[in-house]
């Protein structure tokens, strides 16, 4: 059975940087509350001309590039977003061909939410572990600011959103010991209603333009807070266990970005010093599924091969839905 390793990875951010004063020109806040309850200090909007699309294409160049590999030779595209250009088709079959693949070739969406490059990976893992394909392309990207809900309502979440996209290339390998060890992926129904939105939707009558359902996120924040460090922290010890591991072992975690204070709260239920955790949700802000995918693209980009060789790597993610999953990663 082959291996399935990260042969290429990329990512794309918008140049526009917002930063909390304009935020707050925006939305009834303040500076001190936005760094104080999130952590963000700023966040990338894309310009009027920009999609979903167009940072999604770019973040799949860098990746079929860096994997040494042309667009002819990517077996399978799964494609992660709660904001795509359009409501259909999917945007995988927006993606292909502006990424050039192949014509004839099985593209798709998922909706993990921000858990979608955990499903992504373990969804292309099982293809290319039985030989099916030997190079999957995997993509997650976010407009979140298109989402944005300026009322008092809408605001603990918009003051966190932010915009970009980023891409892995999973291939084949026989090389041992190397690669993904492990992947999880979980999710709850039941918690639904911690972060949704109804329209557009049947369960009223949206495509008429019923004005009593809402096209905003809506989010139970305080529940939301406590279930995802529940889960951020479970799937995490659980997927030592599983391994045999401790925390020790792992030399560099890479988790979702959803705010500062529940990533800090996780790292206090696991005793983890923050040197070990990969933290961009200051820069970034919160840009759902692609918040993963960037973030690794970026430890990838800065530390050098030589110096990620043998490194033990855990990818923990948590998003709506809920869902929630890992994946144990060597380099």
């Amino acid at each position: 059975m082959m291996n399935t390793i990260i042969s290429g990875f990329g990512h794309a951010l918008p140049a526009r940087i917002i930063d909390n004063q304009t935020i707050v020109n925006w939305i009834n806040t303040t500076e001190e509350f936005i760094e104080k309850r999130t952590g963000v200090l700023t966040r990338r909007h894309i310009s009027e001309t920009e999609t979903t699309s167009m940072l999604m294409a770019n973040a799949c160049y860098d990746a079929i590039l860096k994997a040494g590999l042309s667009p002819e030779d990517i077996d399978m595209l799964i494609v992660n977003t709660l904001s795509p250009d359009y409501h259909d088709p999917s945007q995988a079959c927006l993606l292909q061909p502006l990424v050039f693949l192949r014509d004839h070739i099985p593209v798709f969406d998922i909706r993990a939410q921000c858990s979608g490059l955990i499903y992504g990976m373990t969804i292309a893992e099982q293809f290319i572990s039985t030989g099916k394909y030997k190079n999957i392309l995997v993509c997650c990207g976010e407009v979140l600011s298109k989402r944005m809900d300026d009322s008092d309502d809408g605001r603990n979440l918009s003051i966190l959103l932010g915009d970009g996209a980023g891409a892995v290339v999973l291939s084949a390998s026989d090389i041992s010991n190397k690669g993904i060890i492990d992947s999880n992926i979980h999710a709850d129904g039941t918690y639904f209603q911690l972060l949704w939105t109804e329209s557009p939707g049947t369960s009223g009558r949206v495509f008429n333009g019923d004005e009593t359902t809402c096209p905003h996120f809506r989010m139970n924040g305080k529940q939301m807070f406590r279930h995802a460090v529940e889960k951020f922290t479970e799937i995490t010890l659980q997927t030592l266990e599983k391994n045999n591991l401790t925390i020790e072992d792992i030399d560099v975690i890479i988790p979702h970005q959803p705010n500062m204070r529940i990533l800090d709260a996780v790292m206090e239920n696991l005793k983890l010093p923050k040197n070990k955790v990969r933290i961009n949700v200051d820069q970034y802000g919160n840009i759902a599924s692609a918040s993963l995918p960037i973030t690794l693209s970026e430890y990838m980009t800065e530390i050098p091969l030589e110096q990620r060789e043998g490194k033990l790597a855990l990818i923990v993610g948590y998003g709506s839905g809920a869902t929630w999953g890992s994946i144990l990663y060597k380099f």
